[in-house]
């Protein structure tokens, strides 16, 4: 029928499912999307101002343990004290879609800054794109550019508002979204979407306006829905 689930329980098997990670940050990090984060770091040991903090939040849904999600955050950029921009697309397999076809998933980002003691609130943005031209993951190659994925459907954070300002979603919140905007009959027998974590201008300490944050965001239990 073409639909299908992903629980994200098994970061390392997307690839063999047909999923695609391109990460077109600037200058490009150690890391787009990947593996669930929720561990424990000292930044101390980072010269920042607080001793062990919690990165990161544990999985909507965690069958095998906390890390059973897909998340991209601030280290997918390589540019983090100063100003970087970011561009991390996880790409679906190829599906047939159309019009009126779901995509359900859970998602959310931290609300407090990696360093709790600044006290500065964080800022996230959730793109999801439709290539509805081809088959193909084609995403261009730099930050701005988007490919064939011409067809924004969501975008949680377009102002870049701080998370607990009416940006990007603290707590696990259920999204659903339709595929639109296919022409002629309303189908096409291959297309996939894209998740994107897309910020320009940011930074550990606010990038050059000194209030854009980027942390973590997250997203789990994703299901496509034939209409």
């Amino acid at each position: 029928s073409g639909s299908f689930s992903e629980d994200f329980t098994y970061a390392d098997q997307l690839t063999s499912k047909g999923w695609v990670f391109v990460n077109n940050s600037d200058p490009i990090g150690e890391a787009g999307w990947r593996r669930g984060r929720y561990e424990q770091i000292n930044l101390a040991n980072k010269k920042l101002t607080a001793g062990v903090v919690t990165v990161g939040f544990p999985a909507y849904i965690a069958q095998n343990g906390p890390h059973d999600f897909m998340s991209c955050d601030i280290t997918a950029c390589g540019n983090q004290t100063g100003s970087g921009s970011w561009s991390a697309w996880l790409i679906s397999p190829a599906v047939p879609m159309k019009n009126g076809d779901s995509i359900i998933f859970y998602t959310m980002a931290n609300a407090i800054d990696v360093d709790p003691t600044n006290g500065l609130s964080t800022t996230d943005r959730l793109q999801v794109r439709l290539n509805i031209t081809d088959a193909s993951a084609n995403v261009g190659n730099d930050t701005s550019s988007v490919g064939n994925f011409t067809r924004l459907i969501y975008d949680s954070n377009p102002g870049l508002a701080n998370n607990n300002s009416g940006g990007h979603p603290t707590t696990w919140t259920r999204v659903r979204l339709l595929v639109s905007g296919i022409p002629g009959s309303g189908s096409i027998p291959a297309g996939r979407f894209a998740f994107r974590y897309y910020i320009h201008d940011g930074g550990l300490y606010g990038g050059s306006t000194g209030a854009i944050f980027p942390s973590v965001l997250g997203i789990d239990q994703l299901r496509f829905v034939r209409k």
